[in-house]
This record gives C-alpha cells, structure tokens and sequence, in this order.
C-alpha cells in the first residue's frame, strides 16, 4: 500500500512501511555511495513543524547534547521531573529493540496507533511541502506532535547529532544539559574536541541557560561565545563531591546549587553514571526548580541504563556496554577496574564500519591472555567479524582471538562452550549489545521505560 498520500486509516505495517522507506542516517540507508560527509540541515525539519503548527511551542523543552551519556542523562531527567507530579516526554536515540522506545510520556513508551496518527499527520505536511524527510526527522516530528496533544508539562530531548543542525534543534530548548566532548563522527564536526565542541555548542541558543557538564576549562570558551544566560558548569555550580564503589553500584554525593544529597546509593556502576547523574539532576532543578531529598533518594536507586553497563547474567557473569567510540571504551575499562576482580575475561565486541575500531579496541584495556570474540550485528553499517579481528590482532597481539558471523554465534562461543570465563564483556556498537540482550532474553518491558 502507498501511504505517502493516503491520509486515511491505514495500518500501522503500512505506517511502518513508510518510515522504513526514508533515508536512515543511522543504518546507513540510502546513504551516498561514499556515505555521508556533510551534517544533516535542520531548514526541512523547521518547514515541517511550521506546517504541523509548532507543537514544539507547546510546551517546555529542555535538550541533552555531548558526545556521551545523553540517554542517561535524558532518562534520569525525565523520570525526576515526573516524580514532582509534572508529566513529561521524553525523547531518545537510538532504540534497542522498537523503535517506540525514542517516545515516552511518564515512561511509558508511544502507542502504535498514536505513531501512525502521527505519521499520517508528518506525511501530509510532506506532500504539502514536496519535499521528503529522512527516517530520524519522522521520528522527532512524531515525538513533538505526541508531547503536544498530552499537553505534557515539559519535553526532555536528546540530540541525535552534533549541533544545530540536527533535527532536534527545531525544538529551539530554553535549557541545554551538555554532557562532554569527545572524538565521534570525526568526519562531520572534525578531527579534534576542540572542532567537535565548537560544531556541538551551536545547539545552545544566545540568550538561554546551559549546564555545561564538560570539564575540560579549555573548550569551555567555545560554549561561553553562544552568550548563554544563565550558566552553570561542572565543578562549580554542581559535581559529585563523593562517590564509592559498591557490589551492587555505587554510592555517590551529589551537589547543586540549592542542596547536597548525600550518600545515595545507585545501581549504575562507573564514574560516568554519577557525573551522568549529577547533570540530570541539575537539569531537573533548573528547569522546574530544587527536586526534594526524597525523590531523589527514591528516584536514583531505581534507575536502570539498559545496554550501558549493564549485568544481565551471573553464570557466568555477562556485562553489557554501547561503548561506540574512544571514550566510552576508556570507560568502560575503567568499570572493569573498579567493579570487577581479575580473573579470565571473554569480550564480545563488533563495530561500525565507519567507528575508529583500533581507538576503541586499544581503549578498551584487554589484557595479556583474554579471550576475544569478534562478530557483525545483522545491520548494513557492520564491520565485517574479519576486519575486525586483524585490527585486534595488531591491538592486543597477546590476547586469544577469533572471528565468528554474528552475535548468536559469538555468545555460544563465550557463554555455551567451556571453559567459560569469568566475565563475558559485550561491547561496541549497540546493535550488537541490542542483539546480545534479545538473544539473552532481556527484551526493554515496558514498565522499565519509567525507571530508565
């Protein structure tokens, strides 16, 4: 069926069916044969949410931008800004599983019905304007008309990419929590942190508060040059005087401008869910004012970060971790340090083609003698299991490695046959980590979303 201008009640397969016939930066479909070299242009996304009447106006939005933790951060907002009693959308990318994961109001994630009443809407306002969306405006246009007719009390919206000119700058966010800058897409927004933090900052509009989570002093002019009113950055305004290591997480001190909560306990591991942490909660204080001691402490236990550092089996022991660029591997490792005890280690790890593998994989810290397993997701930007051996190869010389077809196939290698390891580490793209996690039986429920 063609639905591109049939404005009645088709099914939701065929809804699907249309948005899966846009051009999808992230798999990489219907992409130039050389692939992308330019950043998207936010002029069709602005035309289209003219036409659909600026649902984005509707409400209060704040934007999660950086290199790392904005789903974190985007989630953890969410869901404490929904504990004081104020209904909130959310906005993420990518999904691990359905795609109505990237929309939720009050946790829970966008209906298939309201998706196609949405897309029906989008695909009128795309004929009426003969042009044609890519995949990721669909979706965020979606997510904007959906947080409109709930009349949602405020948006929480992670970017997709860069700066101003990714699709969710149509949004025009009073407030940005910034998280950090690191080397990512290197081929859109440079080669540098300084370049990619200058590209980043354009998100922040003169005028408008930012919480700047980035600690690096030296990139900080590039952000203060967007003239936002207020400012508040990390390691003045807010941080996280105190953290330790716990078996089950971590316990952590978090600090605002109005109030110090002290010792709360958490069950995400790592020094970046706490900093991840300290800036939603200033996000939250920010956009709707000091969030009480007890919602605090009842609201940050409970988060979850599926598919970012996440253990989904003690026998053996499986940790799965997106650890998609340099940085986020130089994390992760640092996890591995600080939670887990030496012992014999199994990597599971699979990249995009276009993702600087010999960074990651050096970042990633495997030692003499680990075991590591590489593998493709099912999704055209994979980088072949075999190139990515020989990368290790070069990497880590020491270590035991081998190269299988597919995920399934590398967790039968790690997890089926003996001698199992102590740890099984799944990492890299999270394609790989969304496959590992259904193959595992670890579906996203949908009573999870409100705790995320």
């Amino acid at each position: 069926m063609d639905v591109k201008h049939q404005f009645g009640p088709p099914s939701w397969e065929a809804w699907r069916g249309w948005l899966e016939a846009h051009v999808n930066r992230e798999l990489g479909v219907g992409a130039p044969p050389r692939g992308w070299r330019d950043p998207p242009s936010r002029a069709v996304m602005d035309a289209v949410l003219d036409e659909l009447g600026r649902p984005q106006r509707r409400y209060r939005r704040v934007i999660v931008a950086g290199t790392n933790g904005k789903t974190t951060v985007t989630r953890a907002t969410s869901a404490l800004v929904q504990a004081m009693d104020l209904q909130v959308g959310t906005y993420t990318s990518p999904h691990l599983h359905l795609l109505n994961e990237r929309i939720a109001v009050d946790g829970a994630p966008v209906p298939d019905e309201v998706l196609a009443r949405a897309f029906s809407r989008i695909a009128a306002a795309e004929a009426a304007l003969s042009l044609e969306l890519s995949w990721f405006e669909i979706m965020t246009a979606a997510a904007m008309l959906w947080f409109a007719w709930e009349e949602v009390d405020l948006a929480v919206i992670e970017v997709g990419l860069g700066g101003e000119h990714d699709a969710t700058a149509a949004a025009m966010p009073a407030l940005v929590a910034f998280t950090n800058v690191d080397l990512d897409h290197t081929e859109l927004f440079g080669a540098t942190r300084r370049e990619i933090a200058a590209a980043e900052a354009t998100i922040v509009s003169p005028g408008y508060g930012l919480i700047l989570g980035e600690i690096d002093a030296s990139l900080h002019d590039c952000f203060r040059r967007r003239h936002p009113d207020p400012l508040w950055v990390r390691g003045t305004d807010f941080d996280v005087p105190g953290r330790a290591s716990l078996p089950e997480g971590q316990l952590i001190t978090l600090r605002t401008p109005t109030a110090i909560y002290r010792d709360v306990p958490i069950a995400l591991r790592g020094s970046m869910h706490a900093e991840n942490l300290s800036l939603a909660l200033m996000a939250a204080e920010c956009a709707v004012g000091p969030v009480p001691e007890p919602i605090v402490r009842r609201v940050l236990p409970a988060l979850r970060a599926p598919g970012r550092v996440e253990l989904v089996s003690s026998e053996p022991t499986v940790l799965l971790d997106g650890a998609h660029n340099p940085a986020g591997a130089r994390a992760l490792a640092a996890v591995l340090v600080e939670s887990f005890p030496p012992g014999r280690r199994t990597y599971i790890v699979g990249l995009s083609a276009d993702k600087p593998a010999a960074e990651i994989v050096t970042g990633l810290g495997i030692r003499s003698g680990d075991r590591v397993v590489c593998c493709s997701a099912d999704t055209p930007r994979a980088r072949a299991a075999s190139d990515l051996a020989e990368i290790v190869r070069v990497a880590s010389p020491d270590s035991a490695i081998e190269a299988v077809p597919s995920v399934e196939d590398a967790l039968r290698r790690a997890v089926g046959s003996p001698p199992a390891a102590d740890l099984v580490v799944v990492t890299g793209s999270l394609y790989v980590v969304a496959e590992a996690r259904r193959i595992l039986g670890r579906p996203v429920e949908v009573e999870q979303l409100s705790c995320w």
